[in-house]
C-alpha cells in the first residue's frame, strides 16, 4: 500500500528529479543544458496553499509524484462556461513500481484526500488512457465523465476526466 506525504522544502531535489523523467516520458526533450523546461517550478508546490506537491512511498522506497492545483478556475466541457475544481498537473509512478496497483491506489487515495471536483488530462497514450479509465471508473462515492480528445474543449486533444469525490472516513 502506498503512502502520501505532503513535500516540504527537504522533498525539492527528489520532485524535481521525479518531475524530469515524467516530462520526458510524456514526448519533451530536455534543452542544451540537459534540463527539461515545462514552464513552472517545483518551489510553487512547496509551501504554497493552493499547490500541493505529494511524494508517493512504497516498501519504504520514494516511488512517484502527484503536483495538484486545487481550486482552480478553468473551462467546463463547452470551453467557454468558468468553473473551478482540483487540477492533477503531474502524476508520475517510477517504471519498476508500475503494474502493481500502488499507482491506482496512490490516485484513489489522492482524490479522497482532496474532495470535491477534479479535472484530470492526459495525451493519448494507451497506458495512460487505460489507467485513468481503471481508476476513475472505480472510485466509491464518486461519479466521473471522460472526454476524449476533442470532446472537452477547455483542453483541446487530451482525455480529460471530471470527477467528483467525496472523502471518505480514513
Amino acid at each position: 500500500m502506498p503512502t502520501l506525504s505532503i513535500a516540504g522544502a527537504e522533498s525539492r531535489d527528489a520532485l524535481r528529479r521525479l518531475n524530469q523523467f515524467a516530462l520526458y516520458e510524456e514526448g519533451m526533450d530536455p534543452g542544451a543544458d540537459g534540463i527539461i523546461d515545462w514552464g513552472e517550478s517545483i518551489d510553487d508546490y512547496l509551501g504554497r496553499p493552493d499547490h500541493v506537491g505529494l511524494v508517493i512511498a512504497a516498501a519504504e522506497a520514494l516511488v512517484g509524484l502527484s503536483l495538484i492545483k486545487t481550486n482552480r478556475p478553468h473551462t467546463g466541457p463547452d470551453g467557454v462556461t468558468p468553473t473551478r475544481a482540483n487540477i492533477m498537473e503531474q502524476f508520475y509512478i517510477l517504471r519498476p513500481w508500475r503494474r502493481k496497483g500502488i499507482g491506482a491506489e496512490a490516485a484513489r487515495m489522492i482524490l479522497y484526500r482532496y474532495p470535491g471536483d477534479w479535472v484530470i488530462t492526459t495525451w493519448p497514450s494507451e497506458e495512460r488512457v487505460g489507467f485513468w479509465r481503471h481508476v476513475t471508473c472505480c472510485i466509491q462515492g464518486a461519479s466521473s465523465q471522460e472526454y476524449c480528445p476533442g470532446e472537452h474543449h477547455g483542453f483541446p486533444g487530451q482525455f480529460v476526466w471530471v470527477v467528483r469525490t467525496v472523502r471518505l472516513d480514513e
